[in-house]
């Protein structure tokens, strides 16, 4: 069965039509996410003044590629903001990640939504942003440590074995389920070639049981977020009328109205995100309400008064400071990981070597404001991002340097030259972005 007809069971042929049209002659669209930690919706709208607001996610906004090339910018390499699709961003929107919330983000890969939240979140509570695959997780590090969020432990677990250690944890679990992504049909014509009937069906089943695993880890009066890249109603609607047929005390939470907003009648408490009426991709959610109630989880922190000074120069001295494996760790506030293959416990702050010499780490520079840095030229900027050296007049030590008002990373000053710390795979990118244009 080829995906057309696939969609002919479930949904009017002129929606078929003009969905059809949206993925095979429409536009992709282009959009991104600021990080208030490091820049004002009022800076950056004046610096690119022809973006357009996102119309329901706050600090969002869309804009051209052919004008402004988001990605190859100074400004990617220093986090100031996320480049996401649209629709993606609206599972955060209608989820609403509060600052004392613990979430669970089962498939978070590259990290978006888990970025969204953190967000959102104003850096407060705690994220378990996790990916089954080692190399896609180790990806959303990357992406975590570039946007210098604080508040997210990143993990490649299969919950499968490790979930009974979990039960009722969670406030709010973000399921993006693995699909057979036809909302990326429009942007990467290999998915239109890879998608097969056989796959949807596949993927139904394995989504069904990514949902009972969340649900099991979802706190009495907790949320999930479920939703798929999708427009297949196997992978959407069934799975969720199957959950509810077989958990019957669930409440499926009935989404705003909005005319961009596509609704089945099948399901219409949900929403599909199709590329003919709202401004992106595509993408099906659903929220769905475990009934009871629960506290949320106090805040406790871990001080480690070894480094208490180390806490104290960098302000976080609030916050749940841990020693892991010889490396140093900043969380918003503590989590047991010890059933959870973690990649990063919140800001990586430093390395121990032998020498009893402290190594601080790109992270940490990413976190901090501009405050704690050194103002250096654009010459030197482009000298340090391309991993080379330069002269700086400053005491022997570790510096943060910044240029236009964002952190870029570490040096360590010998002898009135700044050695360059910034992470090889950024100077990889930026190499090959062009950053300045060179």
């Amino acid at each position: 069965m080829d995906f057309q007809n696939s969609l002919a069971p479930y949904l009017p042929e002129e929606e078929i039509q003009d969905l059809l049209k949206a993925i095979k002659e429409g536009k992709v669209t282009h959009c991104l996410l600021i990080n208030t930690d490091k820049i004002t919706d009022e800076v950056f709208v004046k610096r690119y003044p022809n973006v357009r607001k996102h119309p329901f996610v706050e600090h969002a906004y869309y804009y051209e590629k052919e004008e402004y090339d988001f990605g190859s910018s100074l400004y990617y390499l220093a986090g100031v903001y996320s480049i996401q699709d649209a629709s993606a961003m609206m599972v955060n929107y209608f989820l609403k990640p509060e600052e004392d919330d613990v979430i669970l983000d089962m498939c978070a890969a590259p990290g978006g939504k888990s970025i969204g939240a953190s967000i959102a979140m104003n850096g407060k509570g705690c994220i378990i942003s996790n990916d089954i695959s080692y190399p896609r997780a180790k990806e959303m590090s990357q992406n975590v440590e570039r946007m210098g969020r604080g508040n997210i432990v990143v993990s490649s677990t299969d919950f499968v074995f490790s979930y009974v250690h979990f039960g009722d944890t969670f406030d709010k679990i973000i399921l993006d389920a693995p699909c057979s992504g036809s909302a990326m049909m429009r942007k990467n014509e290999a998915a239109e070639a890879d998608w097969k009937y056989s796959k949807v069906k596949a993927n139904a089943k394995r989504q069904s049981e990514l949902l009972e695993l969340a649900y099991s880890m979802l706190k009495p009066g907790g949320t999930i977020a479920y939703s798929t890249c999708s427009f297949s109603y196997e992978e959407d609607e069934a799975v969720v009328l199957a959950f509810k047929e077989k958990h019957k005390e669930i409440e499926i939470v009935p989404l705003p109205e909005h005319p961009s907003f596509y609704r089945t009648d099948a399901l219409k408490e949900a929403v599909r995100l199709h590329p003919n009426h709202f401004e992106g991709e595509g993408q099906f959610i659903c929220l769905l309400r475990k009934p009871g109630s629960s506290l949320k989880t106090k805040k406790t922190v871990i001080s480690n008064d070894r480094y208490k000074l180390f806490c104290q120069d960098y302000g976080i001295e609030e916050r749940s400071n841990e020693l892991r494996r010889d490396k140093f760790y900043s969380l918003y506030q503590h989590f047991d990981v010890s059933h959870l293959n973690i990649l990063r416990y919140g800001v990586k702050l430093f390395e121990m070597r032998d020498s009893g010499i402290f190594i601080p780490d790109h992270h940490l520079a990413a976190y901090l404001n501009v405050s704690y840095s050194v103002k250096i030229t654009e010459e030197e900027a482009k000298a340090y991002i391309y991993g080379n050296t330069f002269p700086m007049d400053k005491e022997d030590g570790f510096y943060i340097v910044s240029y236009d008002n964002v952190n870029l990373g570490f040096v360590k000053v010998t002898q009135g030259i700044a050695k360059n710390h910034y992470p090889k795979s950024c100077i990889v990118m930026a190499k090959q972005r062009k950053i300045f244009g060179d």
